[in-house]
């Protein structure tokens, strides 16, 4: 099988039946993150033939391991136990990404079949036979369904499974290594580090794993005495999303102050026109404009074309005194506007971004700091946790760049602070 099949199946009496297959207890180093809910299907077949007078069901069969699920669809045999059941197809887009792109749903299934395999140099696997009443299948990105009903007097009687409410979502997620990650941020914008550690071992789960990402013996001095000095400074911890909001509406258009480094006579190039703007001598191209207009305020996103690169961003920055950021996936970039200190990309954005295949390529700092912060380091943690990227560039309005990973600064031999 070329592509992908994930299952998930509900039964009347056994409840959500998939849930768990996917994890590590179940399959061992074979799980895969996002689908530890489904059940891994290696093939699948279904037959349909024409009677002359409409459509025959034959059943469908799919192999699958040997997981949490192979006792409960014994006892789904065993009992007669009707079934829902629901078949996700993936495939690889022209970005390189998977995409669900097929889907079948079953209802009124019953087992009629269950194979086990257990033989030497194979993998421990079974076949299930089902039979069902009614199937309905959907190209989602063709926009085209079929869907067969085999007995429309049984129709109300067909079994569907309650849906999770939110609640059920948040308690399945609650000991994930991304709660982890917040409640570390809890413990560092309240002062309480060790009360909030506690807090991540009773949720038990990843939660632990998550904190200490974030906090650590490497970490935790350094992390106190940042947050000490915003203290001292009146920083505080973060405000509310209205006190954040008023940071975007504080436009800063101004000629930045150029380094003595830096030959304002042979900088406006075209491509490369940050520099001049830096010096006030020249405006932003109309592309440039164009993005930039797209971008009123902190916090703004626009997803633009590869032709839009790392030297576009650092114009932008250089002619409004704020921090940008780029993220990028396949021929896209998604430009994400910060103010004069930073981009509003925190963990649960974050996850966000990776989950969706997106990459942090870089930032540019305006004021010409070209060091990664502590935030800078947690937050590429997350896309190198998701095999997006392990290191990300900083650069400044004057051309100067270098890259940084989740442990710290990466200095090259040609670069200069």
């Amino acid at each position: 099988m070329g592509n992908i099949v994930y299952l998930t199946i509900a039964g009347e009496l056994q409840g959500a039946i998939s849930d768990g297959c996917g994890s590590t207890a179940s399959v061992g180093n074979r799980w895969q993150t996002g689908h530890e809910d489904e059940i891994f299907v290696f093939s699948l077949s279904n037959s349909i033939t024409s009677t002359g007078k409409g459509s025959q069901l034959h059943g469908l069969r799919f192999c699958k391991l040997i997981d949490k699920s192979t006792p409960l669809f014994v006892n789904a045999i065993n009992n007669n136990e009707q079934l829902y059941m629901e078949f996700y197809f993936y495939r690889i887009n022209r970005f390189g990404r998977w995409e669900k792109y097929y889907y079948i749903q079953l209802r009124g299934a019953f087992l009629s079949g269950i194979q086990h395999q257990f033989s030497e140099n194979n993998l421990d696997t079974e076949t299930i036979t089902i039979s069902y009443e009614y199937i309905l299948c959907k190209h989602l990105i063709a926009n085209t369904e079929f869907s067969y009903l085999a007995l429309p007097e049984n129709y109300n009687r067909l079994f569907i499974p309650r849906p999770k409410t939110p609640a059920d979502n948040s308690l399945k997620t609650l000991n994930s290594k991304g709660v982890g990650r917040l409640l570390a941020a809890g413990g560092i914008y309240n002062g309480n580090i060790e009360g909030f550690r506690e807090t991540a071992e009773k949720l038990g789960g990843d939660a632990i794993k998550g904190y200490d990402h974030v906090l650590n013996d490497q970490t935790k001095g350094t992390i106190i005495a940042l947050a000490s000095i915003a203290s001292v400074f009146g920083m505080g911890r973060l405000g509310l999303a209205s006190e954040v909001e008023k940071f975007g509406q504080a436009k800063v258009w101004k000629t930045l102050s150029v380094p003595d480094s830096i030959d304002t006579t042979t900088i406006a190039t075209t491509g490369q026109n940050y520099r001049a703007i830096a010096a006030g001598a020249e405006d932003l191209s109309v592309a440039q404009t164009k993005t930039l207009t797209q971008l009123p305020k902190m916090g703004s996103r626009i997803i633009v074309t590869k032709g839009f690169g790392q030297n576009d961003l650092a114009a932008l920055s250089a002619a409004t005194g704020d921090e940008f950021a780029m993220f990028t996936t396949g021929g896209r970039r998604l430009i994400i506007r910060g103010n004069a200190t930073g981009v509003p990309i925190g963990i649960v954005e974050a996850e966000e971004l990776a989950a969706k295949g997106w990459r942090w390529s870089s930032h540019v700092h305006p004021d010409g700091t070209l060091r990664s912060s502590l935030g800078d380091r947690a937050i590429l943690k997350i896309f190198k946790d998701h095999n997006l990227n392990s290191k990300s560039s900083i650069s400044d309005p004057y051309g100067r760049r270098f890259n940084f990973s989740p442990d710290g600064d990466l200095i090259s031999p040609e670069w200069r602070p």
